[in-house]
C-alpha cells in the first residue's frame, strides 16, 4: 500500500486515540475542582471517571463487527461524532446548578465513552489493514501508543490550564473540537474499507458483556461507599458473575461470536489479554490515586497537579516512539514483562513518597512509570493483534481494548473506594493512599510473574 496513504491513515488514527485519552487525565486532574464546585463525594466523582470508561468498554467489542459489516471509515466517523457532541454536553453541565450539574456531566461522558468505544479498535484496525505486514506494523502501532500517552499527557496540562482562568465545564471544550476536525479529516482521506465475510452482530454477547461490566464495576464502587456486604454490593457483584458466565455461554454457541474464545488458545494473546486489564487498571488508578494525593495533601491547583501528571505521561508519549522501533529487534512479550516488571517497581517506590517528598523526589517515580507505561501499552497492542489471524485482527484488537477499558474502568471504582475506606477510618489521605498502590503494586506483580511463565514454556519469539 502506498507509504502516503499509510500516513495519512496512521496520522487520523493517532489523532482519534489522541482526542479520546485527551479528557481521561483532564478530568482526573480537575476533580478536586469539580468537588468543590457542586459538592460532589468520592463515589460520585468516581463516575466521572467510569461513565466515560464503562460504555468505552462495553462498546468496542460490537465496534469491530460494525466496522468489518458497515465499514471501517464509517464506524470511525460515527465515534468521532459521538465524543465530540458528548464533550459539548459535559462542557454544558458546568453551566448548571448543584442539582443538576453532576447527572449532566455523567450524560455527556456516557455519550463520549459511546464515541470512544467505537473508536478505539477502529484505529488499530485501519493500522492492521494499511499495514498487512506484521513486522512492519509495529513502528506504527508505537505511534499509535504514543497518541494514546500524549493525550494522557497533555489532558491535565491543558485543563489546569483552563481551569486557572475559567469555570470546569471548559475543560471539555479541547477534544470535542479536535474529535470534530479530526471527522472532517478523516471522511476527505481516509478509504472506506470492509470484511463483512463470516461477521455478523452477536446481541446475546454485547448485552451479556455489559451487564456483567457494569455490574462488576457498580458491586466494586457501591462495596466502598455502602460496604462491601450491603445489599447493593452483593446484588451488583452476583449480577456481573452471571452475566459473565452467560457471556461465556453464548459465544461458546454463537455462529459468529462477539469475541472468538479461541483467541485465549493462543498463550500469547491470553497473555496480552490479561495484561491489557493489568496495564489500563494501574494507569489509570495510578493517575486517578496520584490526583486525589496530590489535591487532598498538598492541596495543588488543578495546573500544578497537571504539571506533575505531565512528567508520567510525558515521558510515556516520548518513550513510545523508541519502544515501537524496539519491536522489530525485541520480542514484544518480553518488553511487555519489562513493562509490568518496571511498573511495579516504580508503584512501590511510590509508596515511600509523603507529604515532605519534594517536587524531584515525586518527578523521577513518576517518570520511571511513565516508561513502563509506554513498554506495556505498545506491547500489549503489537502481541494483541499478531497473535491473531489476519483476518481476526478487528476482533482481537478489539477484544484486547475492551479488556483494557473494563482495567480502565475497574481502577477508579476499586482504588476510589479503597482511598474512600481509608479517609472513613483515621482520615489519613496519606495512609489512603499507600494502601490503594500496594494493591496496584500486587497486581502488577502478578502479571509480572504470569508473563515469566508464559515465557518459561518457550515463547520467547512471539510477535
Amino acid at each position: 500500500m502506498a507509504e502516503r496513504h499509510v500516513t495519512a491513515t496512521v496520522a487520523i488514527a493517532v489523532l482519534g486515540v489522541f482526542a479520546v485519552y485527551l479528557p481521561i487525565n483532564g478530568v482526573a486532574g480537575a476533580l478536586n475542582e469539580i468537588a468543590a464546585s457542586t459538592g460532589a463525594d468520592t463515589a460520585q466523582l468516581q463516575w466521572v471517571s467510569d461513565a466515560y470508561v464503562l460504555p468505552m468498554a462495553a462498546a468496542v467489542l460490537s465496534a469491530g463487527v460494525f466496522g468489518d459489516l458497515h465499514g471501517r471509515r464509517r464506524i470511525f466517523s460515527l465515534g468521532l461524532a459521538l465524543t465530540g457532541a458528548g464533550g459539548l454536553v459535559a462542557a454544558l453541565a458546568g453551566l448548571l446548578g448543584n442539582g443538576a450539574a453532576m447527572p449532566a456531566l455523567w450524560a455527556g461522558q456516557a455519550v463520549s465513552g459511546l464515541g470512544a468505544g467505537l473508536l478505539l479498535p477502529t484505529t488499530l484496525a485501519l493500522i492492521a489493514h494499511a499495514v498487512p505486514d506484521p513486522d512492519g506494523r509495529g513502528r506504527y502501532i508505537g505511534l499509535w501508543a504514543a497518541g494514546v500517552a500524549a493525550g494522557l499527557a497533555v489532558g491535565p496540562l491543558l485543563s489546569g490550564g483552563i481551569l486557572e482562568s475559567g469555570a470546569w465545564g471548559w475543560i471539555f471544550v479541547p477534544a470535542s473540537a479536535l474529535s470534530f476536525g479530526t471527522l472532517v479529516y478523516g471522511h476527505l482521506r481516509l478509504p472506506e474499507s470492509k470484511s463483512p465475510e463470516g461477521r455478523r452482530l452477536d446481541w446475546p454477547g454485547q448485552i451479556t458483556a455489559a451487564l456483567a461490566m457494569l455490574g462488576l464495576i457498580l458491586g466494586a464502587i457501591e462495596g466502598g461507599s455502602r460496604g462491601w456486604t450491603s445489599a447493593w454490593a452483593l446484588t451488583s457483584f452476583a449480577v456481573g458473575v452471571l452475566a459473565l458466565a452467560a457471556f461465556v455461554v453464548a459465544e461458546r454457541r454463537a455462529a459468529a461470536p462477539l469475541m472468538d474464545l479461541r483467541l485465549f488458545t493462543s498463550p500469547g494473546f491470553a497473555t496480552a489479554a490479561f495484561a491489557s486489564v493489568i496495564a489500563l487498571f494501574a494507569t489509570v488508578g495510578f493517575t486517578f490515586l496520584i490526583s486525589l494525593y496530590l489535591g487532598d495533601v498538598h492541596h495543588y491547583s488543578a495546573l500544578e497537579i497537571g504539571v506533575r501528571l505531565f512528567l508520567f505521561a510525558g515521558v510515556s508519549a516520548v518513550a513510545n516512539v523508541p519502544v515501537g522501533r524496539l519491536m522489530s529487534r525485541v520480542p514484544p512479550l518480553t518488553l511487555l514483562t519489562a513493562g509490568l516488571a518496571l511498573a511495579a517497581a516504580a508503584v512501590f517506590l511510590c509508596t515511600q513518597v509523603g507529604p515532605g517528598t519534594s517536587f524531584l523526589g515525586l518527578a523521577w517515580r513518576l517518570a520511571l512509570f511513565g516508561v513502563a507505561v509506554s513498554l506495556m501499552l505498545t506491547s500489549v497492542a503489537v502481541v494483541s493483534v499478531n497473535a491473531a489471524p489476519w483476518n481476526l485482527a478487528g476482533m482481537a484488537s478489539a477484544t484486547s481494548t475492551a479488556l483494557r477499558q473494563f482495567g480502565g474502568a475497574l481502577s477508579p471504582a476499586v482504588l476510589g473506594s479503597v482511598y474512600a475506606t481509608g479517609l472513613t477510618g483515621d482520615g489519613d489521605p496519606t495512609a489512603a493512599f499507600h494502601t490503594a498502590l500496594v494493591g496496584i503494586g500486587g497486581l502488577l506483580a502478578v502479571g509480572f510473574l504470569g508473563c515469566l511463565a508464559v515465557l518459561a514454556t518457550g515463547l520467547r519469539h512471539t510477535p
